[in-house]
């Protein structure tokens, strides 16, 4: 008897599986069902906050299920592959969803699928990148590598196109992607120059470099924040100027002039090299440190303000440089006025404001604006003269003038500060405690 029993309990196990089985549906988050996932943006731009939205700190995406329209399962991915899923009641999808739904609509269309920037990024890539190295790599002769050139440089549109479709990328992938494919190119390029590669094998190199960059760079993103993937194409992208920099003052005027493409062995050069690739490289991990580890808000626009930081600086140490100065010091004078440009533009730009995209890129016309008119009215009032100095310090003041004009003019809104507790002190809040009035009015004020 106990043997039939415990047949049948076997029997009727799979049974018991399968009327178990949770099916989850996805549902939107806005009434329009635009938004199928969360961003960090869109939440911030919702001001979505505790009881109904339980998320908090940093997320890469949200995404939002059900069973029975009635009780919700919020899936939040972390970094590092890590999900958290949270019960939400009908009343707060309710309250999450009538928030969302009165964002503006090109908030939503900007940032819930980057498929369209990543198309358009991918075809730049191939007509830039890819079809010139394919081309290249193929032939010797113009038939071929005109051929060669149409026929990836086509293709790239579609094979993003293609992608894109399969799967949701978002602004981070998309990011990434685009700096990973162009910078891993001219890696491959340069590794293959280092091991004295014929220039076949130098466009070869930066083929597959391209393509290797562009994969890495989705497969990388897909964990990843906006402010993830801007901050390690900047570091990367300064890296390898500051190695350029700092080589070439190591260099200096000796060494010989093989440009990168030459037969010609030369130590000097390919330690050059050497140099701009391991920069470079390093400066893809150290770039995701910044916004991760700052103690204030880092956004994706205030990593992108560094570089009108980086223009103000190089001017003003080239306008330092004696007439007709050494090569060494040039690059010395040049790299570490980018780099002091940087820190200060960290310091007065991306700590006292939270920059969108837009905004960084109208800051760094504002300051390459401004840099044309101060050397327009240098050239017009000053007398003539080989010395360029005069021209290089009033475009490096008008650059800071519009820098400073544009961030005025732009008002961003101001920085989100710590993630954590902060005590600052109130002296007047000594001649009202005895009034008891609102909190804000303490002697000490803590803000979260």
């Amino acid at each position: 008897m106990r043997r039939f029993a415990l047949i049948g309990a076997l029997l009727l196990s799979p049974a018991l599986r399968v009327q178990a089985q949770i099916v989850e549906r996805p549902v939107p988050f806005d009434s329009a069902g635009l938004v199928t996932v969360m961003t960090p943006y869109i939440a911030e731009r919702a001001a979505l906050r505790a009881p109904w939205w339980p998320v908090s700190g940093d997320f890469s995406e949200a995404r939002l299920y059900t069973m029975n329209d009635s009780t919700y399962v919020l899936a939040v991915g972390r970094r590092m592959g890590i999900v958290e899923r949270y019960n939400l009641s009908a009343a707060d999808r309710d309250a999450i969803r009538a928030i969302v739904s009165r964002l503006p609509r090109d908030v939503i269309a900007a940032r819930t699928d980057a498929r369209t920037s990543f198309v358009r990024n991918q075809t730049l890539l191939g007509i830039l990148v890819y079809g010139p190295a394919f081309a290249g790599a193929i032939a010797d002769n113009d038939a071929s590598q005109i051929a060669g050139y149409l026929v990836v440089a086509g293709g790239s549109f579609f094979a993003a196109s293609e992608i894109s479709r399969r799967t949701v990328i978002s602004r981070a992938q998309s990011d990434l992607a685009f700096n990973m494919g162009h910078n891993i190119a001219l890696a491959g390029l340069g590794t293959m120059y280092l091991f004295k590669a014929e220039s076949r094998g130098q466009s070869a190199g930066a083929f597959v470099g391209g393509l290797t960059g562009t994969a890495l760079g989705l497969r990388l993103a897909r964990t990843m924040t906006e402010a993830d993937a801007v901050g390690a194409g900047f570091g990367s992208d300064l890296g390898a100027l500051i190695g350029l920099g700092v080589s070439s003052a190591i260099r200096g005027d000796g060494g010989c002039t093989t440009d990168l493409f030459g037969s010609d062995s030369c130590k000097e050069s390919r330690g050059q090299v050497a140099a701009i690739l391991a920069s470079g490289l390093i400066g893809y991990p150290l770039g995701v440190l910044y916004p991760r580890n700052a103690r204030y808000h880092v956004t994706a626009g205030d990593i992108n303000t560094l570089w009108s930081g980086a223009v103000v600086g190089v001017l003003t140490g080239a306008a330092l440089l004696p007439e007709s100065p050494k090569k060494s010091v040039a690059a010395t004078a040049l790299t570490g006025g980018g780099v002091l440009g940087v820190i200060v533009a960290d310091r007065f730009l991306v700590q006292r404001a939270d920059h969108g995209r837009t905004e960084a890129t109208q800051l760094l016309f504002g300051t390459a604006a401004g840099g044309l008119m101060g050397a327009g009215l240098a050239a017009l009032f000053g007398e003539p003269s080989n010395n360029p100095q005069p021209v290089f310090a009033l475009a490096a003041a008008g650059s800071l003038v519009g820098m400073i004009v544009t961030e005025r003019y732009l008002g961003p809104s101001p920085d989100a500060g710590r993630r954590g507790p902060r005590l600052s002190f109130n002296p007047g809040g000594i001649f009202s405690m005895a009034a008891r009035v609102q909190g804000n009015h303490s002697l000490i004020n803590v803000r979260f």
